[in-house]
C-alpha cells in the first residue's frame, strides 16, 4: 500500500493543482459576467434619464432645422438636426452613438408630422 501512495503522490499533486486551476477560471468567469451585467444595471438606470434628455433635445434640434430650413430638403434638416443634437449632447458630456441620435431626431420628425396630420 505504501508503495502505491509512492507512485500516486506526484499525480495527486498534479491533479490537485489543475483542480485549483479550474475553480480559478470558473471564479474568474463568474466575476466577468457578473461585472458586465452590474454595468448593464448602471447604464440602464442612468440612460432612463439620459434618453428623455436626448429626445427632449432632438425634439428641439429639429424644430431649430425646421424652423431655419424651411425651404431645404429633408435630408439637409436632419443633417442640421444631427449637428445640433451631437454638439448639444456633448456639451453635456453625454456620449451616444450615431444610431441613437438619428432614431431620435426621426422620433421627433415622426410626432412632429403625426401632430400635424392631427391639426388638419
Amino acid at each position: 500500500m505504501g508503495n502505491i501512495m509512492e507512485h500516486i503522490q506526484p499525480y495527486v499533486g498534479e491533479i490537485v493543482s489543475a483542480l485549483i486551476s479550474i475553480l480559478a477560471l470558473i471564479v474568474l468567469s463568474f466575476l466577468a459576467l457578473l461585472r458586465t451585467r452590474v454595468n448593464l444595471w448602471i447604464d440602464t438606470k442612468i440612460s432612463a434619464s439620459q434618453r428623455d434628455l436626448i429626445h427632449k433635445i432632438a425634439n428641439e434640434a429639429f424644430s431649430y432645422a425646421e424652423s431655419t430650413l424651411s425651404t431645404e430638403s429633408g435630408r439637409k434638416k436632419l443633417n442640421q438636426a444631427f449637428i445640433y443634437t451631437s454638439e448639444k449632447l456633448g456639451k453635456l458630456g453625454i456620449k451616444v452613438t450615431d444610431e441613437e441620435i438619428n432614431a431620435a431626431i426621426e422620433k421627433a420628425v415622426l410626432e412632429y408630422n403625426s401632430k400635424k396630420k392631427q391639426a388638419s
